[in-house]
Formats: structure tokens, sequence, C-alpha cells
């Protein structure tokens, strides 16, 4: 009886190669399969979420009220939205900058201030003007009758040889010698100057230098000073003329803003 003979090297060769290459077809159908699902349906998981935010539109510097044409909306992936970002333009528009922001920077509540419920007198100082506080008298002014928001003139005390110096408009008569030992003028310095504080009062509820706003009196008469809104010119002049001189101001009638051209009145007083 003969054995069976054993598989040559060359068939067992050829049945590894046809394994091989189906194994390599079914890998090929799949990687196929997987690229085809991606490109139709599996795109959807790519997709990275957005959400609106505001941005600024130009640079704004510090300080400077937003307005409806600094900012914009626009869509940021959610990972780069930073914390307590601003959602809407009604949030920003007609606050203030509490830091510069640039163009095309997130806006959110940290970085800005909301005048009305700041506790501070400098936000309703009106641009280009200075809060300038002056002591007063009860005495010899109406101290405890101002309120925030009401006009003034601020008359000053000063020697005649200093007014004289400055060639005032309005020619000064100097009395005769050994009439008088340093005889004083009383000046109107400043005329419808608008009171910013009662000591500390003011209206925090609006802006005291708009005409149509006032605040309330002082509840007592110990009263020794009050802050005026002043240009910067202004301010100057009168921290100088109240160096040597007395300072006194002058209630206006609400809504009188008459300028009238005053010359000083010197000692000795002529009587009428």
């Amino acid at each position: 009886m003969q054995r069976a003979q054993s598989s040559s090297p060359r068939s067992v060769d050829l049945r590894v190669l046809v394994l091989a290459l189906v194994l390599g077809a079914v890998a090929a159908g799949l990687i196929v399969a997987y690229l085809a699902s991606r490109d139709s349906g599996g795109g959807e998981a790519a997709v990275v979420p957005t959400v609106s935010v505001v941005v600024a539109s130009e640079d704004i510097a510090a300080g400077k009220k937003v307005t409806d044409s600094m900012v914009e909306l626009k869509a940021l992936p959610e990972t780069a939205v930073i914390s307590d970002a601003a959602t809407a333009k009604e949030q920003v528009v007609g606050q203030t900058l509490r830091y510069p922001v640039a163009e095309g920077e997130q806006l959110s509540n940290l970085r800005l201030v909301e005048p009305p419920k700041t506790q501070s007198l400098s936000f309703q100082i009106p641009q280009g003007m200075r809060g300038f506080t002056v002591p007063v008298s009860v005495n010899n002014s109406p101290a405890a009758l101002l309120a925030p928001g009401d006009f003034v003139d601020v008359l000053v005390s000063v020697d005649i040889e200093r007014l004289a110096v400055g060639q005032p408009a309005v020619p000064v008569p100097v009395p005769s010698q050994g009439a008088l030992e340093n005889p004083k003028a009383a000046v109107t310095l400043l005329q419808n100057v608008q009171v910013l504080s009662v000591q500390r009062d003011y209206v925090d509820n609006g802006v005291p230098y708009d005409p149509s706003v006032r605040g309330e009196p002082p509840k007592d008469d110990s009263v020794s000073y009050v802050t005026l809104s002043l240009t910067p010119e202004q301010a100057q002049t009168l921290w100088l003329a109240s160096q040597d001189g007395a300072v006194t101001l002058a209630l206006r009638a609400f809504g009188d803003g008459e300028i009238k051209t005053l010359g000083p009145v010197t000692e000795p007083l002529s009587v009428p």
C-alpha cells in the first residue's frame, strides 16, 4: 500500500498568497466604506460650535462711551469666547469702557463701567470741564440753599493793585493817596457756572450739568464747600484769585443764563 504524497512547498505558498490577497481586498473595502460614510454623514461631527458675541468694530479708548457704531456681533468658536462675554449690543451700548479695547476684541462686563450705577462724581463732569472745589460760608453766601445743578456767579475780593496789573476791560478807579490802606475791589470773576456737588452730595442718576437736572438742597446748614464745573482756564483764574482774596457765590435764578458786562467795584464805596 502506497502512502499519500505530502503537499509541495509551491502549493503552500500559493494558498498563503491567495489568503493575503483576500485579506488585503477586505481591508481596502473597509477603508473605502469608512471614507464614504465620513464624507456622506459623518461630517456633521466635525462642525465646531460657535457663539455670537459683541466685538469692537474699531479701537476704543478707555473712558469712552460705547455707541452702536463702535461694536458688532461676530460668531466665534465656543472655545475662543472669553468669560462673561456680551452677547447683545444692548448690554454694552451707552456704557463706558474701563480699559481700552482693540478692534475685533470681545467686550465683557469686566471691561465696562455703567455710569448711573457708579458712585463717583467724575462720571458726572462734562467732557472738557473740571470739578473745582471752593470753600464757602453760610454767613456770606447762600451755601445752605444751594443744590447740585444750580448755577452761580463767583465773586472775589482782591487788592486793587493786583487788579490793575492785569489791565481789566473796565478801567479801575484808584483812590487818592492816603484815603485807604490796601483798598479792595469786588469782582464778579465767573458767571453762570454750575454746582456739581454740595459737600459730598451730587446728582447720581443723571448729568448735573444738564440745565434740566437739579438735585436736592442740603438737609442742614453745615455746608463748608461746594464743587463747581469749570473750564481748565476758569479753574486757573479762580485758584489764583482765591490765594489772597475772599471767594463767595451768588445764586442765580434757575434757567437764567444771561451774562452781564460787569466792572469791578472798588473802595471807597460810593453810595447812590
